[in-house]
């Protein structure tokens, strides 16, 4: 039976939320893109979530790209409501499904930008040497040494850097796994620096137990993060270049340096290689320099006339 107390649309969010904590493990960021998404489309609706028919959400997917939203975002959204619909059904909330057989927008496959190994000492050689020059110099060389995603740097902490061993443990990362991620030389370097001259100023009130700070002792957010990568390229480069563009180049720089794709997928932290198979970024001149070395009719030599 459908329940007479009608609940707010804030309730019935909260409660998802609730249930996405509780009983499906969901990591933190994975439940704000859900209370956010759930939010947009509660405002757009301008009624209760409870009334929604299919022909609003076909309004809203149609909405949302005619203003520019791409057909991937527009296709997330639906699976976030879909979820958020289901879940509306076995507590009783609803009877049908208003996002029941609802086509997704096509997505197109297209591949991810990688950030090269040049760009990246252009923008560190841009920094200066202010005390957050330092700490985005050290940044920028984790991330580029180890695939770290932003969340996980923004959740790095000074007890799990292994600085002897050239390592960092990362704490439930995407999906909740735990992982052991390497460390550069260079990146040892720049985060030493950091760690004896910067992060104690930092630190001298807040006492934080994270690596990365703000001027004003507390942790560095994903936000703050990008922000700080995409102005150092904007500085040196003229263009923007994302934490995620890091992590793409960290695997094309193993993959075209010779490593086994499955042995990336293990530093990538992906539970698939076709996962790991997106990430890798490479241009024809590398393709053509794989396919010489290893087809066989490309190793024999042509035929003298």
């Amino acid at each position: 039976m459908i329940r007479t107390l009608k609940r707010p649309n804030a309730q019935l969010i909260a409660g998802f939320l609730g249930y996405l904590r509780a009983e499906r493990g969901a990591a933190d960021n994975t439940v704000w893109s859900y209370e956010h998404d759930l939010n947009d489309f509660a405002r757009w609706l301008g009624k209760s979530l409870r009334l929604a028919l299919r022909t609003d959400l076909q309004e809203y997917m149609s909405d949302c790209l005619e203003s520019g939203a791409s057909g991937r975002s527009v296709a997330r959204y639906l699976s976030v409501l879909r979820h958020f619909y289901r879940f509306l059904i076995d507590e009783n909330e609803m009877k049908a499904d208003p996002t029941r057989n609802l086509p997704a927008p096509k997505c197109w496959k297209t591949v991810p930008r990688a950030a090269g190994l040049a760009e990246v000492d252009k923008m560190v050689a841009g920094l200066g040497t202010s005390w957050l020059d330092i700490r985005d110099k050290a940044m920028l060389l984790v991330f580029f040494a180890s695939g770290l995603r932003e969340s996980e740097l923004a959740r790095l902490k000074v007890e799990d850097l292994d600085l002897d061993a050239g390592a960092a443990k990362v704490w439930e990362g995407k999906g909740g796994k735990d992982g052991l991620v390497p460390l550069s030389p260079p990146a040892i370097d720049a985060l030493k620096i950091y760690l004896e001259s910067v992060r104690p100023k930092l630190a001298a009130k807040t006492k934080s137990p994270y690596v990365f700070l703000t001027g004003r002792g507390e942790p560095l957010t994903r936000m703050a993060i990008w922000c700080r990568v995409s102005k150092a390229a904007e500085a040196s480069l003229g263009k923007r270049v994302s934490p995620h563009s890091l992590r793409h180049g960290f695997a094309t720089a193993l993959v075209e340096g010779g490593a086994d794709i499955r042995d990336v997928q293990v530093l990538m932290r992906h539970s698939s290689v076709d996962t790991t198979a997106v990430y890798i970024h490479t241009d024809l001149n590398y393709l053509r320099k794989v396919y010489y070395a290893s087809h066989p009719r490309a190793r024999i030599a042509p035929a003298e006339n």
